[in-house]
């Protein structure tokens, strides 16, 4: 039995990790390989041409975008998600059920809908074509999901430990942030992964949003490679895998929060 087990988790990690294993191979074989007929699944002639090709094409400033703009997102994200989280969690107050659906009301439209709206509404502030505009935009979107998974941290939390701390003469912030915040870590630290992923692949703000190219982030970068009647898979796929780096490390350091 145990031996059918770790074979069934052996073949499901392998299908899962395909995708991404393929990736890697495609991104070293040269041209002729990758559009070669019988398929090689393994290059016999590896080459570094695709990664060469793609920084030169100024890869480096589209990854630096990208980690401003998702670095600042998920920051923003857990810094106004926390309070409403912990006000929901501790308190009772009017209307606390009807506040906290209408929090989760982005979550039930396309994201498409609200490209124009957002556009005119970043117009009129002048946050067209700025990091911070784009981090605007995606607040409706990774927020509420801040709100509701740091919210239920916090319910867990005994009310004795905050009473505790009161007692000793902590104020309800000083409560807050020496006694809650670090018991809820792992809530935020899953809320950070969380914004910071839904900010790092998002394509379509960010394409309509940062008009000029020099502040464009990699998932724009990468569709460049996807043409009307021809795809560029090598560059495509190196630029992918370097694109992966960053969720894979922050996972490797957090999974256990995430977790």
């Amino acid at each position: 039995q145990t031996i059918a087990i770790y074979g069934a988790v052996i073949l499901t990690t392998l299908v899962i990790a395909f995708p991404f294993i393929w990736l890697i191979v495609t991104a070293l074989k040269p041209y002729p390989e990758i559009y070669g007929y019988p398929i090689n699944y393994l290059p016999k002639d590896p080459t570094l041409e695709h990664f060469k090709y793609v920084f030169q094409l100024n890869f480096g400033k589209y990854f630096a975008n990208s980690v401003i703009v998702s670095g600042g997102t998920a920051i923003l994200t857990i810094l106004i998600a926390l309070l409403p989280a912990y006000a929901t969690a501790k308190f009772s107050f009017l209307a606390k059920e009807p506040i906290l659906l209408s929090i989760l009301i982005c979550q039930m439209f396309p994201q498409i809908v609200f490209v124009i709206p957002f556009f005119l509404i970043l117009s009129k502030l002048r946050l067209i074509d700025s990091f911070f505009g784009v981090m605007v935009a995606y607040l409706p979107f990774t927020t509420p999901v801040a709100v509701w998974l740091t919210r239920n941290f916090f319910i867990e939390i005994p009310s004795d430990i905050e009473e505790a701390a009161m007692i000793d003469g902590c104020s309800r912030f000083g409560t807050f942030r020496r006694v809650v915040l670090p018991l809820a870590l792992p809530g935020i630290a899953a809320v950070g992964i969380y914004s910071f992923l839904f900010a790092w692949s998002e394509l379509m703000f960010s394409r309509s949003y940062l008009s000029t190219m020099s502040q464009q982030t990699i998932p724009v970068f990468l569709s460049l490679f996807v043409g009307q009647y021809q795809t560029r898979w090598g560059p495509l796929f190196a630029g992918s895998v370097v694109a992966s780096i960053p969720p894979i490390i922050i996972f490797a350091f957090l999974q256990k929060y995430f977790i």
